[in-house]
């Protein structure tokens, strides 16, 4: 049984949450609700927890003012939050996972799902920790990740996002093809990394693709329009995306006024 704490500086919310999870949800025990960071850490002196829902603006100390001040410890972080864009981007790469308010009972239910896979897997400690350095590093300094964690047998693979060159859709699956000329399968769809990776790097240009705008090398409007990536791959640019694409090459590149 998955034991949570959760935190939230409403009342109201932490009912709600609480609710849910002991009546919606399998395998998880909520052991104690607190509305304040520094009650939290006091609790956590003398506790311990496999998962904290945390709500990230909240008054005097937010939720990741609060995760600097217990980096030594280590569980796993589910936010629960209506921050902006930015902030779920780095919640993305490197908590567990994240929830919008109003919250969602099946976004809920799935994500305590994967909790429970995840810590069945015994994810270490170590892991654990790298994972949340690097969200209050990226937050802290305001930037996009530099690393994203891919989840593989056994554990977890971390390498730079500027490594990526493309990501090919396989099924269920991604295809990631890495500057090095390696490929890793990751059991995570086309869209799950389209909704995490910066927009302004990264562009959609087929259902089955995405590419790194820093390695493209050429595009042809031969077929349709096909764009020649730096490792020799040439991948297909569906119509719907095409405009998205040559607007975000323009400001990517330096190109000649007609």
């Amino acid at each position: 049984m998955i034991s949570a704490l959760l935190i939230d500086d409403e009342l109201k919310n932490l009912e709600n949450l609480a609710f849910l999870l002991e009546n919606d949800c399998n395998g998880i025990r909520v052991v104690e609700k607190l509305t304040s960071a520094i009650d939290a850490r006091e609790w956590l002196q003398y506790n311990k927890v496999d998962v904290i829902f945390l709500d990230i603006n909240m008054p005097k100390e937010n939720g990741f003012d609060f995760l600097k001040s217990i980096a030594q410890q280590y569980f796993q972080v589910i936010f629960v939050t209506a921050y902006n864009e930015f902030a779920i981007q780095a919640i993305k790469a490197n908590a567990f996972d994240y929830i919008l308010k109003p919250i969602n009972i099946d976004e809920l239910k799935l994500s305590v799902s994967k909790l429970n896979t995840r810590i069945n897997n015994n994810l270490n400690s170590t892991v654990q920790k790298e994972q949340l350095a690097q969200l209050l590093h990226s937050f802290e300094h305001n930037q996009q990740p530099k690393k994203i964690a891919l989840p593989q047998l056994g554990g977890i693979s971390f390498i730079d996002v500027d490594d990526m060159v493309s990501l090919q859709a396989d099924s269920n699956y991604t295809i990631i093809h890495l500057f090095n000329m390696q490929k890793k399968v990751i059991s995570k769809t086309l869209k799950d990394f389209e909704d995490l990776l910066d927009a302004s790097q990264f562009a959609r240009i087929h259902k089955s693709y995405i590419i790194n705008l820093k390695f493209v090398k050429e595009y042809s409007t031969i077929d349709g329009g096909i764009v020649k990536m730096i490792d020799g791959n040439h991948w297909s640019i569906s119509r719907r995306q095409l405009d998205s694409f040559l607007s975000k090459m323009k400001i990517a590149s330096l190109m000649f006024n007609k």
